[in-house]
């Protein structure tokens, strides 16, 4: 009975590694499937609606104006720089001017807005960073994290965590790639592939008690909700693999819920 109870506790740990395996490899192929976008997304064209529009060399008002774009004329917006924007005009001459100045010009015949403001810089956000809690296996789990936009689809994260749990503490960290294949919305789905290190430290109240190191392999999905200005809200489910020494690996399950700025 009990080499009967071994096979099939083997044969069950062999095919939740294999699903693991399998979600893995789904989340790679969200992650890195092509995604065309087109120019007029990324970089809105925006009419002058006012007499003119004073273009600086510099993201302030310290800079000289080096152009002036007058009525009727179109600008591309470059890049976004706290309430700055950089232009390009049919000419092909650029600058920068305040945010200010967006009231006095138009996107497809309607009149700017804040909350239109707002969303540009959200889409063209290239640093984000946060903290979260939730749970990691019956723990209680804080983490921060910090991330780099590699574009408007692919973006890295270095994330540290501590699991604070009742028999045993962790500490975690890990190197994620992310996808978010629909970075328009306000409301971003996404996924991500990514490993690193986990220690777990038991409480010395147990006997034989020793720390363990083991590798994670991880996938993780979750959303991203725009709030206001520069604030996030984000929720993620991540499921890892914890590659141990002994006969089988640990699967660990967390649920966080936090919030973060990008900039």
């Amino acid at each position: 009975m009990a080499i009967v109870w071994q096979l099939v506790t083997k044969e069950t740990k062999g095919f939740m590694n294999k699903a693991l395996l399998n979600f893995i490899t789904a989340i790679l192929m969200l992650v890195l499937s092509p995604v065309v976008w087109s120019a007029s997304d990324s970089n809105p064209s925006l009419k002058i609606e006012v007499p003119y529009v004073e273009l600086r060399s510099g993201p302030s008002a310290g800079y000289p104006v080096v152009h002036v774009v007058e009525n009727s004329e179109y600008v591309t917006v470059l890049v976004k720089r706290t309430s700055w924007l950089k232009v390009k005009d049919k000419r092909g001459i650029e600058g920068w001017f305040h945010e200010d100045d967006l009231l006095g010009l138009t996107q497809g015949g309607q009149a700017i807005s804040n909350p239109q403001i707002d969303e540009q810089d959200f889409q063209q956000r290239n640093f984000e960073v946060g903290v979260m809690y939730g749970d990691l296996e019956g723990a209680n789990f804080y983490n921060l994290y910090g991330s780099y936009a590699l574009s408007s689809v692919f973006s890295t994260e270095l994330s540290v965590g501590k699991a604070l749990g009742n028999i045993s503490d962790s500490d975690v960290i890990e190197l994620m790639l992310m996808s978010q294949p629909f970075p328009e919305w306000t409301v971003i789905p996404y996924v991500g592939v990514g490993g690193g290190m986990i220690n777990t430290t038991p409480h010395s109240v147990l006997a034989d008690s020793e720390s363990r190191r083991s590798t994670l392999m991880s996938a993780a999905t979750g959303i991203k909700y725009h709030i206001a200005r520069n604030f996030l809200l984000r929720a993620e489910y991540r499921f890892s693999l914890a590659l141990t020494d002994r006969d089988d690996n640990e699967e660990i399950q967390t649920w966080k819920l936090g919030f973060s700025v990008f900039f």
